[in-house]
């Protein structure tokens, strides 16, 4: 998914002014659909107009005028064309679960068990406030847009029951049996010791 492209995506509700859609990409959930940066989102409008995909309308609200960004006939063709494609396996990158592959038997697993209690928490608050964004009659979320949402439910609950089991398995010492058929485990541990001797 290109930035552009969900540029488009969040026009296409409203005309919006750069800020609607700056918010649009900042608020709580947006991290479980756009995933993307969007430090450069004026330049990034500025290259859709110039394209002939948006125009600037003017608008006036409580005296003040604002301007807003609406599609233009190429750019719903485009948006048009955008969703017709397949889509794109997701990106997966979670710094958690690369900490996570890289622990090493000298760590203390306590600090692990803090970090996935960390993520548990912002899991809960994330669930908690899509429940009540899809019912907050205000946002505009349309029918396949809640088979969206029903779908960042489903993750969010696989997600806590996850950390409850991972939690649980620290704290009890049940901890699941590893492989490890060339012995890396070993042979990491015995590395980073030579490293610390060398260098202290």
């Amino acid at each position: 998914m290109s930035i552009e492209h969900s540029i488009l995506a969040v026009i296409s509700f409203q005309p919006s002014t750069g800020y609607d859609i700056k918010g649009e990409f900042e608020h709580k959930a947006a991290g479980l659909y756009w995933g993307l940066s969007y430090g450069s989102l004026y330049p990034k409008l500025k290259k859709l107009e110039e394209e002939g995909f948006i125009v600037t309308i003017e608008s006036e609200s409580e005296g003040r005028r604002k301007k807003l960004y609406e599609l233009t006939a190429k750019g719903w063709e485009e948006l048009d064309s955008w969703l017709s494609k397949n889509p794109a396996p997701p990106s997966i990158k979670d710094e958690l679960f690369m900490k996570m592959a890289a622990w090493h038997r000298e760590m203390d697993l306590n600090l692990l068990s803090d970090h996935i209690k960390e993520r548990r928490k912002e899991a809960v608050e994330l669930l908690d406030y899509i429940r009540k964004w899809k019912q907050n009659n205000t946002s505009f979320i349309n029918d396949v847009g809640m088979l969206a949402i029903r779908y960042a439910e489903l993750k969010l609950e696989a997600e806590l029951q996850w950390a409850d089991e991972s939690i649980l398995a620290i704290e009890n010492d049940e901890m699941p049996a590893g492989q490890d058929p060339y012995n890396l485990g070993e042979k990491q541990l015995e590395r980073r010791r030579m490293a610390w001797k060398k260098d202290h």
